[in-house]
């Protein structure tokens, strides 16, 4: 059984596809496919394409392995080499228990085989007989369900980068929660690196609302520190985490604590990673996060931020400091979600540019991808992350 989503059915920007809700599916078993394709002219052999996929698991029951193919003439050949194995199953990723209910995010950029006519379509396949919960598939178990994930998680991205050979690659692990997840950030900050000769091969855990605290202790993140040796790793906590800290450094302690586990276990498998906290942003949503004004909220941030990163031994990635310089100008580009809290598309393609620079050290050159913004809002927002960053 193949289970086929058009994406041009979705909510679509450019490269970028939406879900309005979850889109649920249930029942596979090994070798059933949930199959991705957009129509195409002609993709010419050795064309670099890009793909992320987001999915959920519903109950234990559920598909443990995926593979994931591109479809080349006749034959689907598996895109990720070498993939992984966990002693049940070759696979390019797994998923966890629904008790976590944390999303499985695959992200990565392939090279096109053969050319390909019409429509370019990619599939993630069951590729073994194991649920989560290690026992055997069953069309008929209830809890054999599985979610494309919605709201502002991107269910999939399938998008032709074209035939230019990168320069360079780096791996890069990015942890965090909805400030980093919305609207696709870490897809957008592949594609642009992809376009400057960068090719980051990017692992995220990336779960709503955790602090460092909750990344300690979740088990996609673990095992996304121990899984590669990375150039680089950002990590972003709870929106009011620095500043609280920053506020109370003795009720705070533990934040610190957290945050160093978190740089300890990178460092056990990386140890030569250059490793990044995230600076955030103010917003004006619950009285500013409980700070009383924007400036007072943005301070208390860039303090706490400081301080986290000092005991790290790590850097800052100065994310919040670029939102606050295009609150400055006045521009009338919106960085938020309706919410008055979360990064809109504009927010998320600041961040990854901000990103972007902080990993490469460069300005921008050439034709850099907008991601789905206006092409002026997309250049004010890169020449704002160049001011900030470089």
């Amino acid at each position: 059984m193949i289970l086929t989503l058009l994406l041009g059915l979705l909510l679509q920007l450019p490269g970028l596809w939406f879900l309005d809700a979850p889109d649920v599916r249930r029942g596979l078993v090994e070798n059933d496919a949930i199959t991705f394709s957009i129509p195409v002219e002609k993709l010419p052999a050795g064309t670099y394409v890009q793909f992320g996929v987001c999915l959920e698991n519903l109950g234990d029951k559920a598909p443990r392995h995926y593979k994931v193919e591109v479809e080349q003439g006749r034959d689907w050949v598996c895109i990720t080499e070498p993939v992984y194995n966990d002693g049940l199953a070759d696979h390019s990723f797994i998923t966890v228990s629904s008790a976590d209910r944390h999303p499985s995010t695959y992200q990565d950029i392939f090279r096109l085989r053969k050319t390909v006519k019409d429509s370019l379509r990619v599939r993630c396949r069951v590729c073994s007989p194991y649920a989560v919960d290690r026992s055997i598939l069953s069309r008929d178990e209830q809890d054999n369900a599985v979610e494309l994930k919605g709201r502002q998680y991107v269910a999939a991205r399938l998008n032709p980068l074209g035939t230019k050979i990168p320069m360079l690659t780096q791996s890069v692990l990015l942890i965090g929660n909805s400030f980093t997840y919305f609207y696709g950030e870490p897809l957008m900050l592949q594609e642009i690196a992809f376009s400057q000769g960068l090719w980051l091969d990017v692992h995220t855990s990336l779960k709503g609302g955790q602090t460092f605290r909750d990344h300690t202790g979740l088990q996609m993140t673990l095992r996304s520190t121990s899984r590669e040796v990375y150039d680089y790793a950002f990590i972003q906590g709870q929106s009011q985490e620095p500043a609280q800290y920053a506020s109370d450094l003795v009720a705070g302690r533990d934040v610190k604590l957290a945050l160093c586990e978190l740089c300890d276990h990178i460092r056990e498998v990386s140890p030569e990673c250059s490793i990044f906290v995230e600076q955030t942003w103010a917003y004006a949503a619950g009285d500013c996060g409980g700070f009383g004004s924007m400036e007072n909220f943005d301070a208390l941030l860039a303090d706490g931020t400081a301080k986290l990163a000092l005991a790290g031994r790590a850097g800052v990635n100065p994310v919040g400091p670029a939102f606050a310089a295009v609150r400055a100008d006045g521009s009338p580009v919106n960085l938020f979600f309706p919410d008055n809290k979360h990064q809109g598309l504009a927010g998320s393609y600041l961040k990854a540019c901000v990103t972007y620079l902080k990993i490469s050290g460069k300005a921008f050159h050439g034709a850099v991808p907008s991601c789905g913004l206006p092409e002026d809002d997309a250049a004010y927002l890169r020449s704002i992350a160049e001011k900030i960053v470089l």
